[in-house]
């Protein structure tokens, strides 16, 4: 068997500093323990795939930051996290990364990180250029910390720590000033000081050159960009102002020091420190150019563009307007602000303002700008990611050329632990995940004009909640049942517009039965259901004064403000993050109400007639397993047996028979015995707790595609074999146990055997491992098939797996690649092709 990775939906950090974009067109974010690497899978459209997922963290990635890299390098990338390592990562040759060194210094949490190379100019000719670089990083133990390699083949050392004493460094930033020979190195940092620091280097250590003050509040911020032999400091900081520092030699007859005439700036600039010296002895002279005013909240960051080193291109003359530095910052006000200097006058003004309106959004972490200028990228408070492409430039007043930004879809996905994930039953035209970050997300291939590239999106989101969500499962192509920390379990159907965005995004065309079909839905203020909306209803601001189809007058709604928010959206590709936060929920059509505590798991039977669920339960009277009939979604029978909480569900293949595992160590199997019998689930077989075979909780189970045997998997790091026996009521472990040297927290059987009739299994671990073992159908020996590689695998608690159902060919056999899906605590959902080996 082989297997490859052919899709990865995981979220950003929630923290600043998450994302980086290198020159190369390579976006690598901050995902839990991970670092997502992601690339362009068409020239202009940003981010739209995830190849790989750099593990080596122990705790969530908070910072990713690419090193400004020299043509003859490889690329290299620094990430820290909460595990306080620094890791080095460098692309190799076959594109792999792998990493280069592990700095273990910092005794808290690493929050940003920098680096900088220096091409030293004191070697012979012919002889192979010397490259020292430094990384700097800042903790939240009060320190920096300055790390240095003197040659590419060497390792990092810990050159120098810089105490902030009970302060922190919140963002720091490498440079070099280009002024200076030889090349000077510069750190710049913000704290929680309100202040922006300078540090010159000096005899193999930073020294502080500088502080100026300015900003009112901590300083979130702060980026350098070269013009000319200048160079340009842009700080933010949390009193919603953003601030320019010029930095340059004073004995140059070249610099570009603006002098203002503002009386409270001039006293500013007046203020004792603003110059310093460097080691060669040349003066330095820091001085304010411009306060830029825009935002209406903090800002988290700001971002150069171009974003050259001392070894980029020289900004001195600009050819024209477009070529010359240009200034991004984000908000947590929601917006994205690009701002460029006045040809004529130099005054700094605000060209393009992008973000989200309205919506479920909390504004955005950071903003970065692709290295042809032409994509503006942010990511949020809730782990989204959010493209802005520059379209043709349109003919403003007066003749003046505008550009215009249009969002673009992008990566994305959960920023909590995934819980739960339910296939499309019918041929598995889309996922459904759910997670604890309280959303529903649908995933489902793009597939373009001529079929030639399919690549998977996230197309909807259909439930938007209040509590975490911990499982869900499809009853038919087109409604879910979902379960939260909650005690109701709640059912959604499609609306009409998701049924034809579907059809042109993924071409899959499913009925939508009924002629009063929501066209959507959305969510009332302070509520949690979805309410449909069957009509695209005017919004406040089109009833104001005009007219009707039939030309009558409309008057002012007063009951304008409670319009829903939705509105009907043609897709030809996938949604962006504004449309899947807004106008693709589906709408709840029933709560089902009985379990006394938070719905725990849930499942459905492969004939849609019913739905299993239990709660969290200490007592046997709440670990009761309840049967809803999904025709008239009333509760059909409670099914009493175990004594704690029932960890995981599922039917047959068949529906003939229902499984239960618990947190009591055992197992229960109830038959379906028809409708017409009175209880229509009777217990045919259990697991006697004093039988010991499972001595741990067993939180996983799945059924073979014939109904002939099942696999139960537990905390004790088993997985057995169960095969029924001559009569329905007896059923005995057939083969010795799978061990593992983990917990085995999830299972599924292949819906389909291989072609040389072996059952697969695949096997999820509580180290985010995956395996897959066949067995023979008569002997029922178990072969380890394939051990999927870590490196695509999770690194957290693999919560689910599922096979996409129906993998069969023309001839009836299984596909050469079957698609399983896997979800877990990491954060991401994946899908793995697998290719059945057979000669």
């Amino acid at each position: 068997m082989h297997a490859e990775l052919e899709y990865v939906s995981v979220g950003c950090s929630r923290t600043p500093h998450a994302v980086d974009w290198s020159g190369s067109g390579t976006v690598a974010y901050a995902a839990h323990e991970t670092v997502a690497l992601a690339r362009e899978a068409e020239e202009g459209r940003g981010p739209a795939r995830v190849f790989a997922t750099l593990q080596g963290h122990s705790g969530r990635v908070n910072c990713v930051r690419w090193i400004p890299s020299l043509s003859s390098l490889s690329a290299e990338l620094v990430s820290g996290g909460v595990d306080g390592k620094i890791i080095v990562w460098r692309k190799q040759k076959g594109g792999q990364f792998t990493v280069v060194q592990e700095l273990s210094s910092h005794t808290a949490s690493v929050n940003c990180v920098a680096g900088v190379y220096l091409l030293l100019s004191d070697r012979e000719e012919g002889e192979t250029p010397s490259i020292k670089t430094l990384i700097a990083s800042a903790s939240s133990d009060s320190t920096l910390k300055v790390w240095q390699r003197l040659n590419l083949d060497d390792e990092f050392s810990e050159v120098q720590s810089i105490s902030f004493g009970r302060g922190f460094a919140l963002c720091i930033d490498c440079c070099l000033l280009p002024s200076c020979s030889p090349v000077e190195p510069v750190l710049v940092t913000g704290g929680d000081d309100a202040r922006v620091n300078i540090y010159i280097w000096n005899n193999g250590q930073f020294c502080r050159g500088l502080s100026v003050s300015g900003h009112k509040d901590w300083v979130r911020d702060v980026e350098v960009a070269r013009e000319g032999r200048d160079l340009l400091l842009a700080s933010c900081s949390q009193d919603a102002s953003i601030r320019l520092w010029r930095i340059c030699q004073q004995q140059q007859q070249d610099c570009k020091h603006k002098q203002q005439q503002e009386g409270e700036v001039e006293e500013e600039l007046k203020l004792k420190g603003n110059t310093f010296c460097l080691s060669s002895g040349a003066t330095v002279s820091v001085t304010l150019e411009s306060v830029l005013i825009g935002h209406e909240d903090w800002v988290y960051s700001v971002c150069w563009w171009p974003r050259n080193s001392c070894h980029g291109t020289d900004q001195s003359d600009c050819s024209s307007a477009d070529d010359c530095l240009q200034l991004l910052s984000s908000s947590i006000d929601k917006t994205v602000v690009l701002w460029k200097p006045d040809p004529v006058s130099g005054v700094w003004m605000e060209e393009v303002r992008v973000g989200e309106v309205g919506g479920n959004t909390l504004g955005f972490y950071g903003g970065l700008i692709s290295p042809g200028g032409q994509l503006i990228l942010a990511h949020d408070y809730q782990g989204g990611l959010h493209l802005w492409g520059r379209e043709e430039k349109e003919e403003g007043e007066g003749g003046r050329s505008l550009d215009v930004w249009s969002s673009l879809p992008t990566i994305g996905g959960h920023f909590c632990g995934v819980q739960g994930l339910s296939w499309e039953p019918r041929g598995g035209a889309f996922l459904l995940s759910v997670s604890s970050d309280q959303t529903a997300r649908l995933h489902a291939p793009w597939i373009r004009t001529g079929g030639e590239q399919r690549m998977w999106f996230e197309i909807a989101r259909p439930q938007i909640h209040g509590y975490d969500m911990t499982c869900v499962a499809m009853t038919t192509s087109l409604q879910y049942t979902s379960g939260a920390d909650e005690k109701v379990l709640r059912v959604f159907e499609a609306p009409a517009n998701f049924v034809a965005n579907l059809s042109r995004i993924s071409r899959e065309h499913l009925q939508k039965d009924g002629s009063d079909v929501p066209l959507g839905a959305s969510v009332p203020s302070l509520g949690l259901s979805n309410k449909a909306v069957f009509t695209c209803r005017l919004r406040h601001h089109d009833v104001i004064g005009g007219e009707g189809s039939e030309g009558k007058k409309i008057t002012k709604n007063p009951f304008a403000d409670h319009v829903p928010s939705f509105q009907p959206v043609d897709l030809t590709e996938p949604p962006v993050e504004a449309h899947l936060l807004q106008n693709t929920l589906w709408p709840e059509t029933q709560k089902l109400y009985g379990h006394g505590y938070e719905i725990y798991c849930a499942a459905a039977s492969p004939d849609g007639r019913y739905v299993a669920s239990a709660c969290k339960a200490t007592k046997a009277e709440h670990a009761v397993i309840r049967i809803w009939e999904v025709s008239s979604w009333k509760q059909l029978q409670p099914l009493h047996h175990h004594s704690l909480t029932v960890t995981h569900l599922t039917f047959s293949p068949s529906s003939l028979f229902l499984l239960a595992t618990s947190r009591d160590r055992t197992w229960s199997l109830w038959k379906h015995v028809g409708t017409d019998k009175n209880p229509p689930f009777q217990l045919c077989c259990s697991l006697e707790k004093s039988s010991k075979l499972h001595s741990r909780v067993i939180w996983t189970a799945s059924w073979a595609h014939d109904d002939s045997c099942f696999a139960t998997g537990s905390r004790d790091k088993k997985v057995l074999l169960w095969k029924r026996g001559e009569s329905e009521e007896v059923w005995s472990v057939q083969s010795p146990p799978l061990e593992f040297q983990h917990s085995v927290t999830a299972l599924d059987f292949s819906p389909l055997p291989t072609r040389d009739s072996r059952h697969v299994l695949s096997v999820g671990l509580e180290s985010g491992h995956i395996l897959l073992y066949s067995c023979s159908l008569g002997t029922m020996e178990w072969n380890l098939a394939l051990s999927l590689d870590p490196s695509i695998c999770h690194t957290a608690t693999v919560k689910q797996l599922s096979w996409k159902p129906h993998n069969r060919t023309e001839d009836g056999q299984p596909e050469s690649g079957s698609v399983l899906a896997s979800c877990s605590h990491d954060n991401s959902v994946k899908l793995f092709r697998i290719r059945f080996c057979t000669d």
